[in-house]
């Protein structure tokens, strides 16, 4: 990882938030954003997907942006005759912009540094959360993919509490403010007690019963001519 406390990369403003330890995949059109790619290529640079804020439009190098994001590595990659490319961005760690440079390169660029989660006041007690979170996680997910007619055999999961946090709640559907908040959040142990509120609201949600149709029960109700 770099190594001063402040670098310069080019920025990416989206719509969307990736987090660490995720992956994103971007059609990239824009004659800015292509140079934008080869600059990363050249100079084996990431880049920062940040999200711009309500009312901005993604892509705008004049957009009004959130602070916090994320570093991205250009993953699979693959360019067209035409020059644009699809690429695969891979979440590494978060940044805070401390300044922007706008007009130096047709595409955004900032200052930024390094954004990490505190220490925890006890890490027994955030591994053993941890720990309880993956356990939920595969059971939820195992009970999505069934009533999908999928079945999995093994659910690899980060073992650090800070990357599995992220990776829970990069699979979880949550509107783009709240993953904005959980990438903000410098607090693993909180993140944690987020996602689990959330899949636990969500396996009740599927716990319902769901009655299935029987002709018998509304007979009643039913009128033949």
């Amino acid at each position: 990882m770099v190594r001063e406390s402040t670098w310069i990369i080019p920025l990416f403003p989206l719509d969307t938030v990736l987090f660490p330890y995720t992956a994103l995949p971007l059609h990239i059109f824009e004659p800015r954003y292509r140079e934008m790619v080869m600059y990363c290529l050249e100079n084996d640079s990431p880049f920062g997907v940040v999200l711009v804020r309500e009312g901005s439009q993604a892509g705008d190098p004049d957009a009004e942006l959130h602070e916090v994001g994320t570093l991205a590595r250009i993953g699979r990659l693959r360019r067209l005759p035409d020059g644009r490319f699809f690429l695969l961005a891979l979440g590494e760690e978060r940044f805070q912009i401390v300044r922007l440079i706008r007009g130096e390169a047709p595409f955004l660029k900032a200052q930024v540094r390094l954004w990490r989660d505190a220490e925890p006041l006890s890490q027994e007690e955030e591994r053993k959360l941890a720990e309880e979170v993956a356990t939920e996680f595969r059971t939820f997910l195992r009970k999505v993919l069934d009533i999908s007619g999928l079945r999995v055999e093994d659910i690899e999961l980060p073992h650090d509490p800070t990357a599995l946090s992220f990776a829970i709640a990069g699979a979880l559907q949550l509107d783009v403010h709240a993953r904005q908040y959980l990438l903000e959040l410098q607090n693993t142990t909180e993140r944690l007690r987020i996602v689990q509120q959330v899949m636990r609201g969500l396996m009740a949600s599927l716990a319902v019963e769901i009655v299935p149709f029987d002709p018998n029960r509304w007979r009643e109700y039913i009128h033949r001519n």
